[in-house]
């Protein structure tokens, strides 16, 4: 799905309501250390379906009419990049991906098990789903993280209900279910409104160290790396280096990029990272007290501005 497909399935969103969608609501749990979680379908009142319907519309209507008047833009996700507030990232989950998988999973919602309420469920719950579903449309799920605080029962505060004339302790399960949303599917495309919670949803960091040493061993057939021991240890234990690595490997210039380039952009920019050994044997030294800057000298966020001849460190960028 281009852009311009992605804002139309937007549009078509804005006439939703009760009368011409229905609503299912899902919690998901995860447990044992896997990625894919297990589903679980709300049993719902007609008013509370109702109230799910309409702030998921409200939401999609919302974002909608923020793109069309410039409020809001449409870029393509970048896992490394670290959007603006304005920025809405969106992309095609990749196939075997966790994102994949869930929405695929979703698909059969009716088939889905009703949740049980059990202790060991909600002590695993991870984020809830509001699926719409709509006569000549794809369905359309919306995902909010769950975070325990979510449920009354869990707060530190004291929660007493009022009726017939007196107080009383709330001994059941209450969930509060807030107004926002994190990132919604649509016509096989992934909106991201908050993308450090979509990361969480659905185990990114997981997937990146799973795919850690791929991703390690792409970047030093690249570029030579003296101290690689060091640099490999300090990238697997530390979630937000393989994240940006994986961004690194994932950049279209990667494939051509070479010791001579990154050893003429050090000694241009005075750039603390040294350079060892001679002729083929150079190595691009890492020192894990400058690992930053030896991350966005891959990344190549040493940047000149042709407009003020100044020179930026940048943490994060966008193509043009």
């Amino acid at each position: 799905m281009t852009q311009a497909a992605l804002k139309a399935a937007l549009a078509a969103c804005v006439s939703l309501s009760p009368v011409n969608a229905t609503v299912t609501v899902c919690l998901a749990a995860r447990g044992g250390g896997g990625t894919m979680p297990s589903l679980h379908r709300l049993q719902l009142s007609t008013a509370l379906a109702e109230s799910f319907l309409l702030t998921a519309a409200d939401t999609l209507r919302g974002l909608h009419y923020d793109i069309a008047k410039g409020n809001r833009t449409l870029e393509t996700y970048d896992a490394g990049h670290v959007p603006d507030k304005h920025e809405v990232e969106f992309h095609t989950p990749p196939a075997g991906s966790t994102p994949e998988a869930v929405v695929k999973a979703l698909s059969t919602l009716q088939q889905l098990p009703v949740f049980d309420g059990k202790a060991t469920t909600i002590n695993q719950l991870v984020f809830h789903v509001i699926a719409i579903q709509c006569i000549g449309q794809s369905t359309i799920y919306l995902f909010r993280k769950y975070s325990k605080t979510k449920e009354l029962g869990r707060s530190k505060k004291l929660v007493a209900l009022f009726s017939g004339g007196a107080f009383d302790k709330i001994t059941e399960p209450v969930f509060i279910f807030d107004d926002m949303v994190d990132c919604i599917a649509l016509g096989g495309q992934m909106a991201i409104l908050n993308k450090d919670n979509y990361h969480r949803i659905f185990e990114f960091f997981a997937a990146a160290r799973q795919h850690a040493q791929q991703t390690l061993t792409q970047i030093q057939c690249a570029i030579s790396i003296d101290n690689a021991a060091q640099f490999e240890s300090d990238c697997k234990s530390n979630a937000l280096i393989l994240v940006r690595l994986r961004g690194i490997a994932e950049r279209n210039y990667f494939s051509s990029l070479t010791l001579a380039m990154l050893e003429k952009k050090i000694k241009a920019d005075g750039l603390p990272i040294q350079v060892s050994g001679t002729g083929k044997n150079k190595k691009l030294v890492y020192d894990p007290q400058h690992r930053w800057k030896f991350l966005r000298l891959l990344d190549d966020g040493f940047l000149n501005s042709d407009m003020t001849g100044q020179k930026y460190e940048v943490t994060s960028k966008r193509s043009l």
